[in-house]
């Protein structure tokens, strides 16, 4: 049967709100707010805020509802699916004989800038069998469908963070954290926990309910007969539990899980790997894994489109340093670590955020952990619960769960100044030398310095949903999705756009915002680079002073703006080899695995199975030399140049469309697109060390460290200089090489400078030449581009590297510690690695 342990709560948030990671509004579901099974069906919260059903669709439970909405949660029930939209309002599909599936009332105000009535606005929604339970604004839940045995009925004066739809009763987690049940209580399901045990989750099964205490230990009560409410070690803690019909299921403290019970319909089976929540049904069980994917078992297992992304990341960026909260709550963080703010701290948080030099963390308990400099107090945490927090530049403020702001830190100016107890916030923003918030009735209110009115409360007649308070301006985004913005306006930072945006951010003398298709707009002083956003759809950004990083549609990370101390290049997972195409990369990683990035189309960008040594990413296609030496090539075979050559190889490159390798014999091989004869073998009397391939040309480093080029040389980019190499590049039209002492010659077009020798006081040890540029990667591990530069291709990233790979308008290098960091043109996400865990 359907339960919703789905969702923690405690939130008296009712407008929606864009993603920040300093103000993001937290799913009330703390413990499933992503991923939930019903009957036979299951849903799962895409990172765009989409809702993606899959499974048994017999009454159109598994239908999505489209992307005219977007979710804050969702709920699968026995046959119906409802939701926790972004403006607070619930709806339902699917089964609606009861009228579980019927949408609970709303009363639209008659202005837009008058907020929703607290009644008919819900942080968290669970859909049991035959009725639905939702959790109001205000902390009343309301139930509707079916009331036999007074499931639908919950205790009139009750206050809840959470509540849990079963089969025939109903249970909820109550403001102080103990365990109320109503419903049938036949098998003593409904039977309420002793008071004095407090509770952060609750489950309610079939006929048993089981709880996750304070102290991490699960407690479960009602029907026993399958030992699906039997208490597993008090040794173990977990951070989440669903209980199904004859079995429970819950995610331990490490990520693993531990199901027990029946398990004849094979919904009790305990998966491998790590998870951050789990959802259990009698015949369904699913998981959401650490990478974001899915993964369902039983005996009416339905799993989701194969490459589907799930779960919400968010990312948080202080002075010097970023972090980034997986799925899985895990945290982690890049950047400068001074004073420890981006060393990440154990366990799981639901939201981060990340001031000058401290980061703190909501826990999914609602306390707060903070680390990093403490010098004024910032990093200070306070006792109590909260929904949400954010911190400046040396303070940091907090909305309670009973919705008032608390501030604690530095108070220059008054900026740690806690508002009145009598006022109630949605939302707070803590800035360099101000503090602003939106007040439930959708008002915002700033205090602080006011020296450019940063901190000047706006009267306009309009209901905010989402403020940030950034160094010396602020921004507010509306009900409507338009943008305003007040204070200092040198660099027409405070500019206010023609919307409609989903979020906004201010940051030192720029700000940003993600339209509502997903776009990020940019305006204010782009010294930096800070206002030449990236393209690609994101779901959320966050900015502080000159940088700025967001969440694409996918999960990944891309960040833009000031990149010192590393700060703009969030950690992939380790490599032992790149390559870069045309908008495509793929490498090898540590343990020898195919790991791809950026345009798939065409099948260019595939992640066979088995172990690599090397990658080599061409225009439309990849090719793979295994560690048996054997080359495997997919994509596009337009010109032949993804046929499976014969014979084993030591190393292999490709062009645009076609490909050289250096077989075991020392001999070269081309195959693929043969113009101006450059896939032509330049004969098997010639022995190489390595090979390249350019556009219409290869250049190759011969045994005796002599050069030897061949195909199109329209531009002299096969005219190779004399003299001893230890490699060599070729790039669109150009080539260039690193000669035996470790300086660079570059010959052929230079058009853009790309085959401009650089100074000899320079070496090197390895050189990348792309189609209108060149990077290389001196001896002391910096790196120095040149040559044509409208994206960003040539710009010097930051660290030290070990090697390069230019492609058409990007490049990618691999860093010493073997992570991976990509810049340039950004579209296809050919610039971003998945976050490493």
């Amino acid at each position: 049967m359907p339960r919703e342990p789905d969702v923690d709560g405690s939130e008296l948030d009712e407008a929606a709100q864009g993603l920040r990671a300093d103000d993001t509004r937290i799913h009330a579901a703390s413990e499933e707010p992503i991923v939930s099974t019903g009957d036979g069906h299951a849903c799962a919260l895409k990172p765009n805020g989409a809702v993606d059903c899959w499974g048994d669709n017999t009454h159109g439970q598994a239908t999505d509802p489209g992307m005219d909405d977007t979710y804050l949660q969702v709920s699968a029930g026995a046959w119906h699916t409802c939701g926790v939209r972004t403006n607070g309002t619930v709806h339902c599909w699917g089964y609606n004989a009861d009228g579980q599936a019927t949408d609970p009332p709303v009363t639209w105000p008659e202005h837009v800038w008058e907020p929703l009535s607290p009644n008919d606005t819900y942080t968290q929604v669970s859909a049991g069998r035959f009725h639905t339970c939702g959790v109001r604004t205000n902390g009343t839940v309301h139930c509707w469908g079916s009331n036999a045995n007074g499931r639908a009925t919950p205790p009139a004066m009750g206050r809840y963070v959470q509540v849990s739809a079963g089969g025939w009763h109903t249970c909820g987690v109550t403001v102080s954290g103990t365990v109320d049940c109503w419903g049938s209580n036949a098998q003593g399901q409904a039977a309420d926990p002793p008071g004095s045990d407090t509770y952060t989750q609750v489950s309610a099964g079939s006929a048993h309910t089981c709880g996750v205490r304070t102290d991490g230990t699960i407690h479960c009560w009602g029907r026993n007969v399958e030992l699906q409410a039997a208490d597993p070690p008090q040794s173990e803690t977990y951070i989440q539990v669903s209980a199904g019909e004859v079995h429970t299921c819950g995610t331990r403290s490490d990520g693993s899980v531990n199901c027990w019970g029946s398990n004849d319909d094979g919904g009790g089976t305990d998966p491998t790997g790590s998870f951050s929540q789990i959802s259990t049904n009698g015949r369904i069980t699913c998981g959401l894994k650490l990478s974001g994917a899915v993964d369902c078992w039983g005996d009416d297992e339905a799993d989701p489109a194969v490459g589907s992304i799930f779960g919400r990341r968010t990312v948080t960026v202080g002075l010097h340093h970023s972090c980034a909260l997986t799925p899985s709550g895990a945290v982690i963080c890049w950047g400068s670590d001074n004073f420890l703010q981006s060393t990440e701290p154990s366990g799981t948080y639901k939201q981060l955020s990340a001031g000058n030099s401290h980061t703190c963390g909501l826990r999914y308990n609602g306390t707060v952990n903070c680390w990093g400099n403490n010098s004024h107090g910032q990093s200070s945490a306070p006792t109590g619960t909260y929904n949400q927090i954010s911190a400046g530049s040396i303070h940091t403020c907090g909305v309670k769960t009973d919705g008032t702001v608390h501030c604690w830190g530095d108070n220059g100016s008054g900026k740690a100044d806690d508002p009145p107890t009598s006022d109630t916030y949605t939302q707070v923003s803590a800035g360099d030398f101000h503090t602003c918030g939106v007040r439930t009735d959708g008002r915002v209110h700033c205090w602080g310095r006011d020296a450019e009115g940063q901190a000047t409360d706006p009267t306009f007649l309009v209901r905010f949903t989402q403020v940030s308070a950034g160094y010396m301006h602020t921004c507010g985004l509306t009900a409507a999705g338009t943008a305003h913005c007040w204070g200092s306006n040198g660099e027409n930072q405070a500019d206010s756009p023609d919307g409609p945006f989903a979020h906004i951010t201010a940051g030192l003398s720029h700000s940003c915002g993600v339209r509502t298709d997903g776009r990020v707009e940019c305006w204010g002083s782009n010294n930096l680079g800070q206002t030449s956003a990236p393209e690609g759809t994101f779901v959320q950004i966050d900015t502080r002073r000159n940088h700025t990083c967001g969440v694409t549609e996918n999960g990944l990370v891309a960040c833009w703006g000031d990149k010192d101390t590393e700060k703009t290049a969030p950690p992939s997972e380790i490599f032992s080899q790149i390559s870069a195409g045309a908008e495509h990369g793929c490498g090898v990683n540590a343990s020898g695995s195919a790991r791809c990035w950026g345009n798939r189309s065409d099948g260019r960008a595939p992640e066979p199975a088995g172990t690599f040594t090397q990658a080599s990413a061409g225009q439309d296609h990849t090719c793979w030399l295994r560690s048996t030496g054997a080359v495997d090539c997919f994509g596009d075979n337009g010109y032949g140049q993804v046929t499976k050559p014969a014979g084993n190889y030591i190393q292999i490159d490709s062009g645009s469309f076609h490909n050289c390798g250096v077989k075991t014999d020392g001999t070269v091989n081309c195959w693929g697109d043969n113009t101006a004869e450059k896939a032509t073998d330049p004969g098997s009397s010639l022995h190489f060390l390595q090979v390249s391939t350019g556009g219409a040309h290869n250049c190759g480093v011969k045994t005796d460290h002599k050069l030897h080029c061949w195909g199109h040389n329209g531009y002299g980019q096969s005219t190779h200089p004399t003299g001893d190499f230890v490699q060599v590049s070729a790039g669109g039209l150009h080539s260039c090489g690193v000669r035996t002492g470790g300086t660079v010659d570059c010959w052929g077009l230079n058009d853009q400078g790309q085959a401009t020798d650089p100074p000899s006081s320079d070496t090197y040890t390895q050189i990348a030449a792309g189609h209108f540029h060149t990077c290389g990667v001196r001896t002391n591990g910096t790196v120095h581009c040149w040559g044509y530069n409208e994206d960003g291709q040539t710009e010097d990233p930051e660290g030290t590297f070990v090697s390069l790979s230019a492609g058409y308008q990007h490049t990618c290098g691999m860093k010493t510690d073997g992570r991976v960091h990509c810049w340039g043109k950004s579209s296809n996400g050919r610039l971003w690695l998945p976050l490493a865990f």
